[in-house]
């Protein structure tokens, strides 16, 4: 398959992400850092059966994640996309947002790769109205959690899969979740546990563009793509 193309995104501004990760970071000896492009969106609900059965096929075959990241950077490219009978698909908003994994979860996948520290796996997503201008290392969780799921279980859909060294958390919530207070989605982020208490945090995406959620009138849902890259 070919690689996903993100558009609208320079080699240059990915150099620049890469700069400014390593200075936040530079007290940290590994060579090796990651870096996400996370996505907020809402589908309307007729749109949302056609999601859901393509979420759910990527949970049965992890192959088709790339098709997913790649109808992603079509739909923020602001183009619509057509199913096999013809029908036009694009999601009510979308928004990107290029993030970083948090010193919660550098710590616990440190651990995986020595041996040490409790096994977990973050197959858990949560979605957010916090009022947060960006992510920061030190998050342990959303500034304001509106619903948590876990991806492999939800029944709208979603999976924790990985395309080589990228890791690909997709989430899709259902229509019944509240509308937020301000009336948007912010925020989203990536945890081990479904619940708030005791969850740990891997990633934490803040959005510059909002997204908007009325209950029962559309879909929410989020992805969320880590690159991992050695420096």
């Amino acid at each position: 398959m070919q690689e996903v193309e993100l558009l609208g995104i320079t080699k240059t501004d990915i150099q620049e992400i890469f700069q400014q990760t390593l200075k936040d970071f530079k007290e940290v000896k590994t060579r090796i850092i990651y870096i996400d492009a996370s996505y907020l969106y809402t589908f309307h609900l007729d749109d949302f059966q056609y999601i859901k059965k393509l979420n759910l096929l990527v949970r049965r075959d992890p192959s088709l994640v790339r098709e997913w990241h790649k109808l992603l950077e079509r739909w923020y490219n602001d183009q619509t996309v057509r199913n096999d009978i013809g029908y036009t698909i694009k999601p009510i908003k979308i928004s990107r947002s290029f993030d970083r994994v948090v010193n919660q979860g550098l710590e616990m996948l440190a651990g995986f790769m020595t041996g040490t520290g409790n096994p977990s796996i973050f197959d858990c997503r949560g979605i957010g109205d916090g009022d947060i201008d960006e992510a920061s290392p030190g998050d342990t969780g959303l500034n304001n959690l509106i619903d948590m799921i876990n991806v492999n279980e939800t029944p709208e859909g979603g999976s924790l899969s990985r395309d080589g060294s990228t890791i690909y958390s997709i989430g899709n919530h259902a229509k019944t979740v509240p509308t937020p207070a301000n009336g948007v989605f912010t925020e989203c982020g990536m945890f081990d546990d479904i619940d708030e208490l005791v969850a740990r945090i891997l990633d934490h995406s803040a959005f510059d563009d909002p997204v908007p959620h009325e209950q029962n009138a559309d879909a929410p849902g989020s992805t969320t793509v880590i690159y991992m890259c050695a420096s």
